[in-house]
């Protein structure tokens, strides 16, 4: 089963797939990329509390220098800091029932945590706020060449240069 697509310049860099000039160009004329947000001002979702807004706007500015976030994932951050809220609002309420000993009220509260935190932790991974996430996002860097250094490497490249001039 393959896996899942990714951006042409990472195939290129792989250099595991050699693809034609046609093939790279009609690849990246499918690939879909998000415009970077327009405006200086980053404006929070007009549902999202108050007390949210800086940090959306502390994590908008982060993932903008990065290059991942556009306006059209505002809502994906906004939906990820409410998972976020209502995951340690419950985790409070666990760490309560834990004290008083409430184990009838924990087991309900503990499923209601999982919940949100596997809202949460998607929604993180959607937007590279996790490592393993941000591994994937990155493109490498393409290897160097050691033949570079190579002196009878660089003479052949000379000769080679000198033969297609004349």
């Amino acid at each position: 089963m393959p896996g899942p697509r990714q951006p042409t310049d990472l195939v290129l860099l792989n250099g595991k797939k050699h693809l034609t000039k046609a093939e790279i160009a009609a690849r990246r004329a499918s690939e879909v990329k998000a415009p970077p947000p327009k405006r200086r001002s980053i404006k929070p979702p007009a549902y999202l509390p108050e007390s949210l807004h800086k940090k959306f706007r502390v994590l908008a500015k982060q993932l903008i220098e990065i290059g991942i976030l556009a306006e059209i994932d505002y809502d994906c951050l906004a939906r990820y800091l409410l998972a976020e809220q209502a995951y340690l609002a419950v985790t409070e309420q666990v760490n309560r029932a834990i004290a008083n000993q409430a184990i009838t009220l924990l087991e309900d509260l503990s499923k209601t945590q999982t919940r949100y935190f596997n809202q949460c932790s998607r929604a993180a991974a959607d937007l590279g706020l996790t490592i393993s996430s941000r591994c994937r996002l990155v493109v490498p860097a393409p290897p160097k060449d050691e033949a570079a250094d190579d002196p009878m490497s660089a003479m052949l490249r000379e000769r080679e240069a000198r033969r297609r001039k004349a």
